[in-house]
This record gives C-alpha cells, structure tokens and sequence, in this order.
C-alpha cells in the first residue's frame, strides 16, 4: 500500500507539476506500443483534429477501438488518465483493468459508475465534474484507495459511506471551481471517524448543516482548504491550532477567514 509523498500532501496528489515525467499522451490505439501508463484523449476530436477526424462515423471508430481494447485487454495497464469528455461506455471499459492503480478522469458524462467497484488495486482515483453521478456507493468499495478527489458531484449530497476507506489519506470535495457551480452536502459528521486523513479540500461547497466543527477531529491533517464561509471564519482560531496543519488555504491565505 502507498504513502503519499510530503509533494503530494502540499500540493495535492493530482497536481500537474510541469517538471516531472507524465505518460505519454496518445489518441488511437494504433499509437500505443505496450506502456502501462497513459493518458489517452480520444474524444472531442471535431476540434483541432477536425481535418483527420472529420465524420462523426470517424470519431466513434476511434471511441469504440479504445473501448473494446480496454475490455479485451484486462491487465494492460496501472495507471490510466482522461483529459477529454468521458461517454458511460468508456468509463465502463476502463473498469475492467484489473490492474489499475491510478485513475484520472477530467470530467464526462457518467452517471452509473458501479462498474468503478471492479477496480480493486486502485489507491488514487480522480473523478472530474460528474454531475451525473447517482451514486457514491461504488467508490466505498475501494479498500486500497489513499486519495480520492471528487468534482461536482451535483445529485450526491452524502459523503458518510467513504468513511469506511481506512486507508484513505486525502480526500477531496468540491463542485466545478471554473464555474462557479455549487455542490450542497448535508453534514460533515463523517469526519468524526476519517482522523487517519492528511489532505482534506472541501471547497465550492454549500454545507447545510452549517457545522464545520468535524473538521476538529481531524488531528492528523496537514493540508486543509475550506471555503471561507461565516462558519470557517468563526472557528478559524480552532482549525487554525490543529497539531499538524501546515499547507492549505487556511494557513496560505489567512486573510480570506478574518471575520
């Protein structure tokens, strides 16, 4: 099982850092030649590449070769990213490599991902603007997962079944920052028992409850980026004396919780 890395603590562990080695990027399958990881853009290609993918029949071939590859191949790859729209289809071939570690999808149109439970080794797994998504319940049977980062969740307002993710050490909530478009979450109490978190991020969020008090329990963060709403900034002096906190826009920008 890993450890995230002090780096990915800081930063986040789905930060692009320009200075370090990412897998190569590739549309076709035709371009791949044995790497087991990738990150493979094979959608949206009515746009820069609307000379070579100029008929929809041409775009789909390109989808269905990806997708049939994926599923007939089921140990290809550990870790897998997505930069373009993600169809169901897709996702639901992606999920059949048994191997997979680490999973980064930008975002798509999703909203059954039960298929995901099948990705029993995946440790880091991101999931952009899936609004969607009807279900969270698939992600909690992820036992290895060690960071999670979840987008625009709009039909999910309960987060407490990934308290079961013991081996969970960041996670990360949020609606589509771009936006801005809202996420609502009806209660934080699930934190009471995720103590073992490192990174929290729970930003472009509306909190009904309005109780940012679980966030206490959280004695062994270090990064931790809250929205500064009224609430945060009550019980900034609280969060702020967490024992190991020390990145996180609480501690870079103090300004944005002073009453």
């Amino acid at each position: 099982m890993s450890t995230l890395s002090e780096k990915q603590i800081k930063y986040g562990f789905d930060y692009h850092h320009k200075d370090e080695p990412h897998p190569k990027d590739i549309v076709e399958v035709s371009e791949y030649n044995g790497e087991n990881a990738l990150t493979i853009n094979c959608t949206q290609l009515d746009g820069v590449s609307a000379v070579r993918y100029r008929t929809s029949k041409e775009r789909r071939r390109v989808l269905q070769e990806w997708c049939d590859f994926l599923l007939c191949n089921t140990t290809a790859f550990t870790e897998l990213s997505f930069g373009t729209r993600m169809p169901q289809e897709l996702f639901d071939a992606v999920c059949a490599q048994r191997n997979l570690k680490k999973l980064y999808i930008k975002w798509g149109v999703y909203p059954d991902i039960s298929k995901i439970s099948d990705l029993e080794e995946l440790e880091c797994l991101h999931i952009g603007s899936g609004a969607g998504v009807q279900s969270i319940e698939p992600i909690a049977h992820l036992k290895n997962l060690v960071a999670l980062s979840i987008e625009n969740f709009q039909k999910i307002n309960d987060y407490s079944l990934l308290n079961g993710l013991e081996n969970l050490e960041s996670l990360s909530i949020e609606g589509d920052s771009l936006s801005p478009q809202y996420i609502h979450v009806e209660s934080l109490d699930f934190l009471h028992s995720m103590n073992q978190l490192r990174f929290f991020r729970f930003v472009t969020v509306r909190l009904r409850s309005k109780d940012y008090t679980p966030v206490l329990s959280l004695k062994n963060v270090e990064h931790l980026s809250l929205r500064p709403c009224k609430e945060v900034k009550e019980l900034y002096s609280d969060i702020i004396g967490l024992p190991n906190l020390k990145y996180g826009l609480l501690i870079d920008r103090p300004e944005l919780y002073v009453k």
